[in-house]
């Protein structure tokens, strides 16, 4: 009987413990078990002239900008629900950024965004706020 009392407790506590557990699982069919609505995404950089240093720059200003939003995961490709393919062009006082967006292989946006070079800054800003409206919007609107 005095066994029986302690050993109550305990299977409470692992109970409570495996209802954690299931609750804090919700996709049982992801590899990863992510807990989130948020889209899985995957960029690709395409820089027209190599040897540009503007352009070079640029496309890591971009990177570094995607990597802190938080609307979304950035995974590799074929991981991703959602990818970006863009493009950097430019000429002597201009750059242009050419972003496909691609939802499981079928194109769903084109975007484009372009400017002087003294303002690529901007031009970063620029694509990466509307990449992130069109592709959450579409992403809640797919839910």
């Amino acid at each position: 009987m005095e066994l029986k009392r302690k050993l109550i407790p305990v299977g409470i506590a692992l109970a409570m413990i495996a209802v954690l557990f299931i609750s804090w699982t919700p996709n049982w069919d992801s590899p990863e078990w992510m807990r989130s609505t948020k889209p899985f995404v995957s960029f690709s950089f395409n820089v027209e002239q190599a040897d540009s240093r503007a352009a070079e720059e640029l496309v890591i200003d971009i990177k570094n900008r995607l990597k802190v939003r938080h609307e979304w995961h950035v995974v590799k490709e074929k991981e991703s629900q959602w990818q970006v393919q863009t493009k950097v062009t430019e000429d002597d006082t201009s750059i242009q950024l050419d972003a496909s967006v691609f939802k499981e292989g079928s194109a769903v946006d084109h975007l484009i965004v372009r400017g002087e070079k003294a303002v690529a800054n901007e031009l970063a800003d620029r694509l990466v706020s509307l990449l992130s409206s069109r592709i959450e919007k579409a992403h809640k609107d797919a839910d």
